[in-house]
């Protein structure tokens, strides 16, 4: 048996449908379940641990680390993609006049953090797509002395777009610009180097790629961004602490290196006990794996689709298209609901289009799955 066989029967949802919506969540294996449910299986049993809890979270911060090619010390633990959007928004001291750069292809999560940063003054440049398409020039282009920041995803969440980051770094480090990656598309299922791409935060929820649960994410920040930010919220944390010793108690933070400065008060355990499981999956399945599968089979797709005649709006470059495939079709309600009915998970985003996205778990039968159903949507 290969390990895609093997990594596939650990989702039980694939041996009833062809589950092509990874986009919007993941499937939860029962590996990653039973991981959230034995931790609220300790305290039912009055087994609460919190210090080992603790050492459980840096734990997987450095297998998080490693799984993005970043460090540990600065992964902070979140809710979700737009806490670690915002603790970047809010973070950071900006001046009247300062502009920050976003693209019109964004998710609000990567929207609305940065445009409520208007009332502080700072001027938000939207660099517009051609039929959904940017590119970093079209990005470069917004770019002038007063520019601080530039704020992108990795993989566009409509098309499936993929961003030069790494061009798109050399550019922001060559100019002191932050450059702030929405990861959350491309997590766990492309191989990337935040550190080497010169990234300054990478923000990701744990529920798409990275095959959690939801309610638990992770910001990595560079070393000097993490110098540059003050908490937007303070709490207890891991170096954060209270200093009551003399007659004005102090704040104390041991190490301002350390991204948990960023961290308030008890983290989403149950959730990092998930999200740990769930790298035991990717780990096993092996992210240099991972990643030319689910291109394959993304390929497989979308040249099966054009041959069928249907619009596909996603890019067809290799060095642009990532695992999601997105439609143009005349009803898109109407075709989810075809699509349904075959037995295909799929979504509909804002744009209108039918949003198909495949996964680890996904072979070339779901893709023949898919395009006999997708058959109808040329029509």
């Amino acid at each position: 048996m290969s390990w895609q066989d093997e990594f596939r029967q650990l989702f039980p949802i694939t041996q009833d449908k062809a589950y092509a919506n990874i986009a919007y969540t993941s499937p939860l294996s029962p590996k990653v379940a039973g991981a959230v449910a034995g931790f609220f299986d300790s305290i039912t049993y009055a087994r609460s641990d919190k210090p080992q809890w603790l050492r459980d979270a840096d734990a997987l911060r450095v297998r998080v680390a490693r799984l993005i090619g970043g460090n540990a010390r600065r992964v902070a633990f979140t809710k979700n993609t737009t806490e670690g959007l915002n603790t970047v928004a809010h973070g950071l001291a900006w001046q009247d006049g300062d502009n920050l750069i976003v693209d019109d292809q964004e998710h609000p999560t990567n929207a609305l953090p940065w445009l409520n940063l208007r009332r502080r003054g700072v001027e938000v440049r939207v660099a517009k797509a051609q039929s959904h398409r940017y590119t970093v020039d079209d990005l470069w282009q917004q770019v002038d002395a007063r520019t601080r920041l530039i704020a992108v995803s990795w993989v566009q969440y409509g098309t499936g777009l993929r961003t030069d980051i790494a061009e798109l770094g050399r550019r922001c480090a060559e100019r002191g610009i932050w450059l702030i990656v929405d990861g959350i598309q491309g997590a766990g299922l492309l191989r990337a180097q935040v550190d080497a791409w010169q990234v300054d935060a990478f923000a990701c929820g744990g529920h798409k790629g990275l095959l959690g649960p939801l309610g638990v994410g992770f910001l990595h920040v560079s070393a000097k961004l993490l110098d540059a930010l003050d908490p937007i919220y303070i709490g207890p944390s891991g170096v954060t602490t209270l200093d009551k010793a003399g007659a004005q108690w102090q704040v104390g933070v041991s190490d301002a290196t350390d991204a948990r400065r960023l961290e308030t008060g008890n983290l989403n355990y149950p959730g990092i006990a998930g999200l740990a499981g769930a790298l035991d999956l990717i780990e096993w399945a092996q992210p240099e794996r991972i990643e030319p599968w689910v291109l394959e089979l993304s390929q497989a797709l979308s040249e099966g689709l054009r041959a069928q005649g249907v619009h596909v709006v996603s890019p067809a470059d290799p060095e642009l298209r990532s695992t999601t495939t997105a439609l143009r079709v005349s009803d898109p309600a109407a075709a989810l609901d075809h699509l349904t009915r075959e037995g295909v998970v799929a979504s509909v985003v804002e744009y209108g289009y039918v949003r198909l996205s495949v996964g680890a778990y996904n072979n070339h039968e779901d893709i023949e799955r898919i395009l006999r159903a997708s058959r109808a949507l040329a029509a």
